[in-house]
């Protein structure tokens, strides 16, 4: 069994020795049997906030008005939710109300596909009330009970099966793919955040670009900030985008789709800045790409692993087979790699120079960095000084 599982295994002896059931639920169970690595587990129980924090002496609210708990253990730290029901979702987002249940069943209704809606109890036998366990050996996606209800719920879990699709290359079930058409207008109802946040997951699968058709299939797209569309989803799916990461593929899609304000279609999305960032940067550094092979300045400038990710891109879009190893010997030949690597500091000169403090500080620096990566100069201070004394005040 996985790790996790054993770890956890006392606690969930102990709620039961006080009279308790308590069960692993939800993708844990889901990805053990799909052979997957399990990160975190999730753990129902029969016994209400107030009485788990009775059977545990150390215990932290994270979300005790939804019935979760996290109870710290000499294991661990394990999260538990008392099993519940949910009521109306008048906003298409959270249920207006929790109703706390003794019944496994009652809480297991709730849950959005029959592959999360499993239970392991501590003997490890399995609850599978809704045929999860059959879907996932049948790769299929399918809501617990009828689509239209989960989907009216929460409008996100129409996305959420486009992201399993690419996380798992699974195929979604005839009836929830129908409602998913049907309902896709609801997801404008949804938060920008949430659906990036699904969005940032779906195109780091392996199956992206299945699923990204499944989004504008079914219309989800439409109702997304702009960046997919069946002629960008068309040539992705011909490209061998594999070895990029999530972010690489973002930026991959944003120049398929020949878009030309990156910035503001990140912003769009709400997208963090370090995001919007690192995928205008290396949009730049793709382009440089395209004129001519990277070179030490590059490098230095942009940093090795924002080059290496331009250089995958660029791969993909020419459909050239990508070897890291000239850039891994043009790296280690490189005197310095970052400014840290620097020899001197502006103060030096300063000092040299006999000069106050300017702009032609930073002038002189670049020359200097630039005559080391050329090999022109050595990265030395008694060579850097003598350079500066012969060479830059003659100018």
């Amino acid at each position: 069994m996985n790790e996790l599982f054993t770890q956890a295994l006392p606690v969930l002896k102990e709620i039961e020795r006080h009279g308790f059931e308590a069960y692993f639920v939800g993708g844990c169970v889901r990805d053990f049997y799909l052979n997957r690595n399990i990160n975190d587990i999730d753990i129902a129980v029969s016994a209400t906030p107030e009485e788990i924090k009775k059977i545990f002496n150390r215990t932290i609210d994270i979300g005790i008005e939804h019935g979760t708990v996290l109870v710290l253990h000499e294991r661990g730290q394990f999260e538990m939710t008392t099993f519940r029901t949910e009521g109306t979702y008048s906003d298409s987002r959270r249920p207006d109300e929790v109703q706390f249940v003794r019944s496994l069943e009652e809480d297991l209704k709730r849950r959005d596909f029959t592959m999360n809606a499993m239970a392991l109890s501590s003997t490890y036998a399995l609850t599978d009330l809704f045929g999860g366990r059959e879907d996932i050996n049948k790769n299929e996606i399918r809501t617990v009970g009828a689509p239209r209800d989960r989907f009216e719920e929460d409008a996100l879990r129409m996305l959420r099966a486009i992201r399993f699709v690419s996380q798992l290359n699974f195929s979604i079930e005839k009836k929830t793919y129908e409602a998913i058409q049907a309902l896709a207008p609801r997801l404008s109802f949804v938060a920008v955040e949430r659906i990036t946040a699904e969005f940032e997951k779906l195109i780091g699968g392996p199956a992206a670009d299945r699923a990204l058709s499944y989004a504008v299939e079914t219309g989800l797209a439409d109702f997304m900030p702009p960046l997919i569309n069946q002629k960008v989803v068309t040539a992705v799916s011909r490209m061998n985008y594999h070895t990029l990461t999530a972010d690489e593929r973002l930026v991959l899609l944003l120049l398929v789709g020949q878009n030309q304000d990156i910035k503001e279609i990140l912003k769009q999305w709400r997208m963090s800045n370090k995001t919007i960032k690192k995928c205008v940067l290396l949009a730049e550094l793709v382009a440089i790409r395209h004129e001519r092979s990277f070179e030490k300045a590059d490098i230095y400038y942009s940093g090795f692993d924002q080059i290496r990710s331009a250089e995958k891109i660029t791969a993909v879009l020419l459909d050239n087979h990508y070897d890291e190893r000239w850039l891994e010997d043009l790296y280690h030949a490189m005197q310095i790699k970052s400014k840290q690597d620097l020899a001197f500091k502006g103060t030096h000169l300063i000092k040299w120079t006999g000069k106050k403090g300017g702009p032609w500080v930073k002038e002189c620096t670049a020359e200097i960095e630039k005559n080391i990566l050329n090999g022109v100069l050595k990265n030395q201070l008694s060579d850097i000084k003598d350079w500066v004394e012969t060479e830059w005040l003659r100018k």
